[in-house]
């Protein structure tokens, strides 16, 4: 069993979630013509494109020196999506995407509001991932995002990941419904508000246990952050979020009434440097995340302590070692109260490896070597440790 399950999100009555229909009753209600003094672009054509990613993935479980599991499967993902301009200052997006396993080949369509598993998608499902309308200042010093849409918010690099948010990473599917505003502040820093529909299912992008929305009348979350825009000598990327998820957190475990509000705040860095004459460029970053407010773990001797909501990584990457070979080393871990991740689980640590060949800007090749395992193991439950690799194709067209 998938341990990101939740059968409630599979279970019960469904009912069709269309996020475009709210971005269309926001545009016609502020008024087209109006708010954008400009013709409808209704000779714009159609632009299409997307991108197809799959590999050979193998992994092992291990714990108490015995092989659990293991596992050898072919995977891969195609989205495919178009686009139009309304007018000089609106875009509709589109984006069908689908997942595949050689193991599970069946074929879903759907359109829902949340996703089947805690992390995005099962194999063989497809769904929409974007559906929206994109609206932008006359002078791009401001944009909205309304309907469906990714968040990747990362710490670059060859295997750039996210404590928080990184939709649809690797061959997976993820999506938020909501709104996404940007506005630019000065010339160097850009801020962003980030309101997402929560139905009681969980929305469709990663919700760790025990998160969970089924005990509480708040259907929205709020991120907000602030970006840095403009380099700083070696210093490429500052950023600073925090998340606020209001009664989503079962302190207690998810089948105990008691839910109280979760947060997590989060900060990026990343600077990069060259080296050489050769264009080899060294890039280094780190990422730091807190979650004030965490579950607590089974109680030992009659007391419940709380998880651990610490949560880091950090990323060393070399660049162009030749023209379009690229390597990555990322470590980092999750505490057990750290549950908005769709790159470190809960209560785990991760050492990987990475090599990126870069054919083209359209493709490229990379291979992953990772290991995980658990920081804390459960009472009267053995150490795990989890090995895996990949190697992969990405086109884009």
């Amino acid at each position: 069993m998938n341990p990101n399950h939740d059968p409630r999100a599979v279970t019960g009555r469904r009912r069709p979630h269309l996020p475009l229909l709210a971005a269309l009753a926001l545009w016609l209600g502020l008024g087209a013509d109006g708010l954008m003094g400009a013709q409808a672009a209704a000779e714009e054509p159609w632009r299409f494109g997307g991108d197809f990613r799959g590999g050979v993935f193998v992994s092992e479980r291990r714990a108490g020196g015995e092989t659990l599991a293991r596992s050898e499967d072919l995977r891969w993902r195609l989205r495919l999506s178009a686009r139009r301009s309304l007018t000089d200052r609106l875009e509709f997006r589109g984006r069908l995407a689908g997942s595949w396993s050689a193991d599970d080949f069946d074929t879903r369509a759907y359109l829902r509001a949340s996703s089947p598993t805690r992390t995005g998608v099962a194999p063989g499902d497809v769904t929409f991932d974007e559906l929206q309308l994109r609206l932008r200042g006359a002078d791009d010093d401001w944009w909205l995002v309304v309907g469906r849409f990714q968040n990747r918010f990362l710490l670059p690099g060859v295997a750039a990941k996210s404590l928080d948010r990184n939709d649809g990473s690797n061959v997976g599917v993820a999506w938020r419904d909501g709104l996404h505003y940007s506005h630019r502040l000065g010339e160097d820093w850009r801020a962003h508000v980030i309101a997402i529909h929560r139905p009681r299912e969980g929305g469709g992008s990663v919700r760790r246990a025990p998160l969970d929305f089924t005990a509480t009348d708040w259907r929205m979350s709020l991120f907000t952050g602030l970006a840095s825009e403009r380099p700083r000598g070696p210093v490429v990327l500052q950023m600073a979020g925090i998340d606020w998820l209001p009664g989503a957190l079962a302190t207690d475990g998810i089948s105990q009434s008691r839910r109280e509000d979760y947060f997590a705040l989060v900060a990026r860095g990343a600077a990069e440097w060259p080296l050489g004459a050769r264009g080899m460029r060294l890039l280094a970053g780190a990422e730091l995340g807190y979650a004030p407010t965490t579950p607590r773990l089974p109680a030992t001797e009659g007391v419940g302590e709380r998880a651990s909501g610490l949560a880091w990584q950090a990323s060393l990457n070399l660049y162009d070692i030749r023209p379009g070979h690229h390597l990555g080393l990322v470590h980092g871990q999750a505490g057990g109260g750290w549950l908005l991740s769709n790159d470190f689980r809960a209560n785990d640590r991760l050492t990987e490896l990475r090599y990126q060949r870069r054919f083209s800007p359209a493709v490229s090749m990379e291979i992953r070597g990772r290991y995980r395992d658990t920081l804390v193991p459960a009472p009267g439950e053995r150490r795990r440790h989890d090995r895996d690799a990949y190697v992969r194709v990405t086109l884009r067209f």
